[in-house]
């Protein structure tokens, strides 16, 4: 079942939820920030919102010590905000496990405006790897399916020159999949391939097949060789 933001809101184990407005120049931007990359022409349209409308939902934040608040969720707002230099926001304060900030981050991200798809899978990965999550648990958390979590865990598994191209756009994620489970040198071949010929995920797909069953006929061939000169060994290989 999809869980909304204000599902993970209400949910998550906190002590009193507040909602007061907060000096931006106080808001400590995430060091756990899914997003890194903020698309310009977004934000002017979200700073012109926010100047004819206001902020219509709250930021999320948590209370640091010396009267500091360390944003959770809400940097598309935060800086569209300081693009308008407001001396303060509207801010749900809450206090949460750094788990919790995690996914309420991601969450917030997936649902107001898209995460780039390496942007999503590393930010699956911190979860797995940091709080020790399964991909069950990560789904049902974010509101994704386990298959959808399982594919986006693989995208980290990318070279960081086609990490770097996906995150840039200059490949899509239908095209870099079929080349995720080859080794990084090979990915990095191929991925030239891809930018310079314009190579659809079919022909990526197909790439990909010709290269492997090259393979096989190569480990064929050798097996063969081996057969040839130990014919009395052919049953234990």
């Amino acid at each position: 079942m999809k869980r909304s933001l204000s599902d993970l809101i209400n949910n998550s184990d906190t002590k009193d939820l507040v909602i007061k407005n907060v000096d931006t120049a106080l808001i400590k931007e995430s060091p756990t920030q899914a997003r890194k990359k903020f698309d310009q022409t977004k934000l002017e349209e979200l700073r012109d919102s926010i100047s004819k409308n206001g902020i219509l939902q709250p930021l999320i934040v948590q209370k640091l010590e010396n009267n500091r608040y360390e944003l959770i969720a809400g940097e598309r707002r935060l800086r569209a905000s300081k693009m308008l230099k407001l001396e303060s926001v509207p801010c749900l304060i809450k206090d949460v496990s750094k788990r919790d900030a995690v996914v309420l981050g991601i969450v917030e991200n997936i649902q107001r405006s898209k995460l780039s798809s390496i942007e999503e899978a590393l930010a699956y990965k911190n979860l797995k790897e940091n709080f020790e999550l399964s991909n069950d648990e990560i789904g049902f958390l974010v509101g994704k399916s386990r298959p959808h979590i399982s594919n986006m865990l693989r995208v980290s598994n990318l070279s960081s020159n086609a990490q770097k191209a996906l995150n840039n756009e200059d490949v899509s994620f239908g095209q870099i999949k079929p080349i995720i489970v080859l080794d990084h040198s090979v990915q990095d071949k191929i991925l030239e391939d891809i930018i310079s010929l314009n190579l659809s995920s079919r022909d990526v797909e197909e790439k990909v097949r010709q290269l492997n069953s090259a393979k096989a006929d190569e480990e064929s061939i050798h097996y063969k060789k081996i057969i040839r000169r130990f014919p009395w060994n052919k049953g234990f290989i």
